[in-house]
């Protein structure tokens, strides 16, 4: 008897090897054949090859930086956007552009002895009819960059960051809001652009 289950279980086991080493069967490298959905959708967000004659747009930090020291020291260009609140202002000095990014000159002041502690710095487009209708949506902008102190600004003294972001224009009836935040306060401001004031941006 034992010897008899011995042969059995010896005739299954090869019969075991032999099924699955047929089921291994098949062309070489069948496991790429059907990449994972990560690999895949990868694959899938790469676009278009690029123009020829046409560099493709990338972020460069160090481009980036050295473009925001450059615009620091210019001259303002722009005078009517600013807004001011509790002692404290907002202005765009100036817009500019380079290959497929839009860089905002920013001047924040405090006027006051009080510390501005900044909660955030918000981009977005919103309908010229927003405030009368709050279910109206508004695109929110991401920026890929940020160039100087956007953290505090001390009693009686100011900073000028730069905000780098996809370049973007506004559709008919949107307009763009600038936000200033502030943390554990109230001294929140606001300001509002025009597509017309994005057309004038000037190229670094």
């Amino acid at each position: 008897m034992k010897h008899e289950f011995a042969i059995l279980s010896g005739s299954l086991f090869i019969g075991l090897v032999a099924s699955v080493m047929g089921q291994s069967a098949g062309p070489p490298n069948q496991a790429f054949i059907n990449p994972s959905p990560v690999v895949h959708a990868t694959a899938s967000t790469t676009g278009p090859p690029p123009v020829p004659g046409k560099k493709s747009p990338s972020i460069n930090e160090a481009l980036l930086k050295g473009c925001c020291e450059k615009l620091v020291s210019d001259k303002r260009r722009i005078y009517y956007l600013n807004t001011r609140n509790y002692r404290m202002s907002m202005q765009v000095k100036g817009i500019y552009t380079r290959d497929n990014m839009i860089f905002f000159r920013l001047v924040l002041s405090n006027h006051s002895h009080l510390d501005y502690d900044i909660d955030s710095i918000r981009f977005y487009i919103a309908d010229n009819r927003w405030r009368k209708n709050t279910s109206l949506k508004v695109a929110g902008l991401s920026p890929v960059y940020v160039y100087g102190n956007t953290q505090v600004i001390r009693g009686k003294s100011q900073e000028l960051p730069v905000v780098v972001l996809p370049r973007f224009t506004i559709g008919s009836g949107k307009h763009l809001v600038i936000e200033l935040l502030e943390k554990n306060g109230g001294r929140n401001l606001q300001l509002q652009a025009y597509n017309f004031t994005l057309l004038r941006s000037r190229l670094i």
